[in-house]
């Protein structure tokens, strides 16, 4: 049997199948080219995430007297959070003077004798920021020296507002450290709370992003809280040659602080206020391991 195509019907074919081949031609083209974009999304991906952690690692410091930066990639909140901590911590302009215990220095009853009032205003006097555990006469001090910045936690709320009202400094900045009710001396009612830790040793200075010049240590906890302030400077680009922590009532040998000796010499030594600098080659890793030992022992 014969078969025959009419012009018409051979006319369509013709077409149909051009039609055909522009598509097929079309859909290779853009399959190569999603194929291509992939490949090329894939490498850009691996060689982002590649120089992301190059960079988060060049963004780093393994010297014992440096700390980890900021990373690259900062979250708005990060951004809030240093912008208003920037606001909070400016240096604030006021005027320096030297503590003279001959013009009327009010005493006062937490323990600091002439001695380390005069140590402390010098240190105070010279320095550009100071962070204190334990809130009191030392305080006032701060506030008569002219610190420019400062920062002091306390466990007691009445004693926290009492400093702050005393001190009359505007840009003082206080911190509740809230470990429950409390008893003499800012002690613990009850020392089983799971919050006591971090609210006291942690919280005040996890806010401070930038290094203080001294830190002194009088009220609970002083071991943990001596190796938190050098934790600290660390990491927030502090000189450790010029960082000191001072630690009260040193002198008590019962309360274990001479082992702070194996991570610091003392530079200056009062019969209480004994002052120190990191030793040279102490690690991190010697502060932390301090640090647990005596996160527990909250005697004075």
């Amino acid at each position: 049997m014969k078969t025959f195509f009419s012009p018409i019907l051979v006319i369509v074919l013709v077409v149909a199948s051009n039609v055909l081949m522009f598509y097929l031609g079309k859909a290779t083209t853009t399959l190569e080219t999603t194929t291509t974009t992939n490949i090329s999304s894939k490498a850009s991906t691996t060689n982002s995430i590649r120089a992301t952690d190059q960079d988060h690692k060049a963004h780093q410091t393994n010297n014992s007297s440096g700390g980890v930066l900021s990373p690259i990639e900062t979250s708005k909140f990060d951004i809030i959070k240093q912008t208003l901590y920037k606001e909070a911590s400016n240096i604030a302009k006021t005027t320096r003077k030297k503590i003279t215990l001959e013009e009327g220095w009010k005493r006062g009853t937490g323990g600091l004798d002439d001695t380390d009032r005069m140590v402390l205003g010098e240190l105070y006097y010279n320095a550009t920021s100071v962070f204190e555990y334990g809130l009191g006469e030392s305080t006032l001090i701060a506030a008569f020296t002219g610190v420019p910045r400062y920062s002091g936690i306390d466990s007691d709320p009445v004693w926290v507002t009492k400093a702050r009202k005393e001190a009359g400094q505007d840009h003082f900045r206080f911190y509740y450290g809230d470990i429950g009710d409390t008893a003499s001396f800012g002690n613990p009612v009850d020392n089983t709370l799971q919050k006591i830790h971090y609210n006291y040793q942690m919280s005040g200075l996890a806010l401070e992003d930038s290094a203080f010049d001294v830190y002194l240590v009088d009220g609970r906890y002083r071991v943990a809280c001596a190796s938190l302030s050098f934790l600290h400077a660390i990491k927030t680009g502090g000189d450790m040659e010029k960082v000191r922590v001072g630690i009260h009532d040193n002198d008590q040998s019962a309360r274990g602080y001479a082992e702070f000796k194996t991570v610091a010499d003392v530079v200056i030594e009062n019969k209480k206020l004994w002052v120190y600098k990191l030793k040279q080659g102490i690690t991190e890793d010697d502060l932390y391991n301090l640090w647990l030992k005596f996160r527990n022992n909250q005697i004075r």
